[in-house]
């Protein structure tokens, strides 16, 4: 066996007596683990004993033989290294291997260790604990996995087969995962379910639906259960594609559906009508009471209040939230900008404010404004001492990290970086974000930066490189340099080849046609490379937002959600009738879009501290209303 014994050792900070081994052990090393070269990896691990990337070696060779040993070698790596993110990943890698084994008395007592499980080990835990007669466990597992019919890990699968096995599921509960089933397209597990029923559903028919409900909502069979089923789910098919006519269709049979089985119609028809700004969808929730609400809807549900101002509706739904999501802080403010015209719950509303305002993130920035409060200064800046920089070098998760990505070894540098600091004090996140900052490293200087409770350094969590190139254009084209940053700030934190999932590159993340349409208009040679260069994508960047500016009205807020989701639904988004600039927000369809706006506009609100532009206000910065469509 090429298992060797692995010593005790301190696995969080650096010794005094650490080596630092040549740069090519390290990546030779991770080729044997590439290839299971074993004889290799067993040199590695005693070779790289007491050197920086020791558990590396380490780990790769346990990694490789995990199926070989017992649980003493892997209690040994987890001592040696604790508080590792290759401890995590080992102990997550044996975890799979003894719920294999069915070794669930094992798997308990691992798991507890796991900081942050994937759904497989959540689902193998729960089947851990109800296989050892834990009796709370079943009911757990239905709360968190029953009502999901999405593709799940085969190990959910798995937990929920077992789950049927107990007493805890009712004949409502099925129905309800049927209906879901079949409205998400999930037609083999819907067969299950109806099976478990005793439901007879022609495969055929559930196939003809979800090709075309339309032709089915002209027909409809509604006498039976599995009728209003199939009804159900072609609704929720189609009134996607036609909402008006989805209402029509609903109007002629919903009387025909039982109590229990209406309310869930007249959700479905809401939950499409609030996305696209339908009025009539406050009062389609309203009618939606007595049947299965997860929270996700109900803010659908406050949203769609909040867009026509009706505010005693959003404070209704806000109360039906769960207790945790009320004290959420977006629902804070809602809850008292909705009472802001009561002026019995003036002293409510100024509380609540009050405590939002104590932070400076979005919803503190607008209940700052709501109290009258402008933003002056920014928090005290705290000065990194040598002491504290002493305690970053002795770190050796985050010296471990700055070595890895001097090896363009991103995706581990990301990983050692990241999980070191999960439970850092301020002084140590602001030590390792000055060191990021210092060797350009600027996405994981301002993720430390951004962390801080207490101390903070906000020319750290608001960095302002690329200075002289960005504000030189932002002036050249007349734009506010605070926006251009808090753009930048959100889009890449400052990676300069960053590229995003759907193609966009840089700095500003340019799609490829819109930089070449802005090099077009500025009679620029195109090229694909531009986009990563610095100079030139900040340039095309802010000429681009510069032309969104103007061409939606010199509106910041629609400019930025134009930016992010293209101009023309920036301004489909707007309101017959001018709006509130929080309302707009609050109500853009598009979850990345609304997060995006709320981000980027509480990033300029600190910049412009920062380039000293005087006290900020955010509702002003973002144009306090927004002009009718």
């Amino acid at each position: 066996m090429l298992l060797k014994k692995i010593g005790l050792t301190a696995g969080i900070l650096l010794s005094s007596t650490f080596t630092l081994a040549d740069d090519k052990d390290f990546l030779a090393v991770r080729e044997a683990y590439r290839v299971s070269d074993m004889p290799v990896l067993a040199e590695y691990s005693t070779k790289l004993q007491g050197d920086l990337f020791g558990v590396y070696a380490d780990y790769y060779l346990l990694s490789r033989q995990l199926d070989k040993v017992d649980s003493i070698a892997v209690i040994t790596f987890l001592q040696k290294y604790p508080e590792t993110w290759l401890a995590e990943k080992l102990r997550g890698e044996w975890l799979l291997l003894l719920a294999k084994r069915q070794d669930w008395q094992n798997y308990r007592q691992f798991y507890g260790g796991l900081a942050r499980p994937e759904a497989e080990h959540k689902c193998y835990n729960y089947t851990a604990r109800i296989t050892t007669n834990d009796k709370t466990a079943a009911e757990e597992a239905r709360t968190e996995f029953w009502f999901i019919t999405k593709d799940l890990p085969t190990p959910c699968d798995e937990l929920l087969m077992l789950l049927q096995q107990t007493d805890v599921l009712t004949q409502n509960d099925y129905l309800l995962r049927f209906r879901l089933a079949l409205q998400n397209g999930n037609v083999n597990l819907a067969r299950v379910l109806a099976g478990k029923l005793g439901i007879d559903v022609p495969p055929k028919l559930i196939e003809q639906m979800a090709k075309n409900p339309q032709k089915y909502l002209t027909r409809p069979d509604v006498e039976t259960a599995i009728g209003h089923e199939l009804y159900l789910a072609a609704l929720h098919r189609y009134v996607r594609q036609d909402l008006n006519k989805a209402v029509s269709y609903w109007e002629s049979v919903q009387k025909r559906f039982n109590r229990e089985d209406r309310p869930y119609g007249w959700r479905l028809l809401a939950l499409v009508a609030v996305k696209k700004h339908d009025n009539r969808a406050v009062d389609w929730f309203k009618l939606s009471e007595g049947v299965y609400w997860p929270d996700e809807d109900r803010e659908w549900a406050i949203r769609s209040a909040i867009r026509i101002q009706q505010w005693d509706d959003v404070l209704a739904f806000i109360n039906r939230l769960s207790a945790d999501k009320q004290q959420e802080r977006v629902w804070k403010y809602w809850r008292a900008r909705s009472m802001e015209a009561n002026k019995e719950k003036a002293k409510i509303v100024q509380a609540i404010y009050n405590g939002l305002a104590v932070d400076d993130d979005y919803y503190g920035l607008l209940a700052r404004d709501r109290l009258g409060n402008r933003m002056s200064s920014q928090p005290k800046t705290y000065q990194v001492t040598e002491q504290d920089k002493a305690v970053f070098n002795q770190h050796l998760g985050l010296q471990r990290a700055l070595r890895l990505r001097e090896l363009d070894a991103s995706t581990e540098a990301v990983r050692e970086w990241n999980w070191s600091l999960r439970n850092a004090d301020d002084k140590l996140l602001l030590a390792a974000a000055e060191q990021a900052a210092t060797v350009r490293w600027y996405d994981r200087a301002i993720y430390a930066a951004d962390r801080t409770k207490q101390l903070h350094s906000y020319s750290l969590r608001y960095l302002t490189p690329y200075k002289e190139v960005t504000r030189g254009y932002a002036q050249e084209l007349g734009v506010d340099p605070a926006w251009v940053y808090g753009l930048i700030r959100q889009e890449s934190r400052f990676i300069t080849n960053a590229k995003s999932t759907v193609g966009a590159g840089g700095l500003m993340q340019l799609m490829p046609t819109t930089a070449q349409w802005v090099a077009n208009r500025l009679k620029i040679p195109y090229h694909a490379g531009m986009v990563n260069e610095v100079g030139m994508n900040v340039r095309l960047g802010t000429y681009y937002i510069s032309h969104v500016f103007q061409q939606l009205g010199n509106q910041p807020v629609l400019a930025t959600a134009g930016y992010n989701a293209g101009p023309s639904r920036a301004r489909q988004w707007q309101a017959s009738t001018p709006l509130p600039v929080d309302v707009y927000t609050e109500t853009i369809p598009f979850l990345e879009t609304r997060d995006y706006v709320k981000k980027v506009m509480t990033n300029a609100v600190h910049y412009g501290l920062g380039f000293e532009q005087g006290s900020q206000s955010i509702t002003e910065r973002m144009g306090k209303v927004i002009p009718a469509r």
